[in-house]
């Protein structure tokens, strides 16, 4: 019986405290997906956060959605995280600076941008509803949210102009 109560304390996930479930700097990272080195693409990028602490970096918004779309045996995220373009972003430009990051369900997405040198379907990420807005009257879309993203099989049926 101490044998097994033991074996189920130790095999209980913790709860990580709000610094653990906190996005981090991209660093060195390798991208779960392609196995690129995150810091050499452009932004924006993503990160998940899973319950034993381990942060899996992608580098493209296309990769975050194919990472948390599938079971991990990490098991669920405790937090998906993008980083957030600022207002006046230009979109023509692939620019591999860091950006803070922002929760993915707090966040605003657009297709449609024409981007070079980015992995995956060019997506944009702004932190901000009227920012995304402005950047969407100049593409001619609507802004979507993580939530609405995730119902998709594949964000290429959002099209790109």
């Amino acid at each position: 019986m101490i044998i097994f109560l033991s074996w189920l304390a130790c095999s209980q996930p913790t709860e990580l405290d709000a610094q653990a479930r906190a996005p981090s700097a991209i660093e060195n990272a390798e991208c779960e997906v392609c196995g690129m080195l995150v810091g050499e693409q452009p932004a924006p990028r993503g990160q998940v956060v899973y319950r034993n602490g381990h942060h899996a970096f992608t580098c493209s918004l296309e990769g975050l959605h194919a990472l948390v779309s599938v079971r991990s045996p990490l098991g669920k995220p405790v937090g998906v995280y993008v980083e957030a373009l600022p207002e006046r972003f230009d979109w023509t430009q692939s620019s591999v600076e860091p950006h803070p990051w922002v929760a993915a369900d707090e966040a605003f997405f657009l297709a449609g941008a024409k981007r070079s040198q980015v992995m995956g379907f060019p997506l944009l990420s702004f932190s901000e509803q009227p920012a995304a807005r402005q950047a969407a009257d100049s593409l001619g879309t609507q802004p979507h949210q993580w939530g609405q993203l995730l119902k998709l099989s594949s964000l290429r049926s959002l099209g790109a102009k």
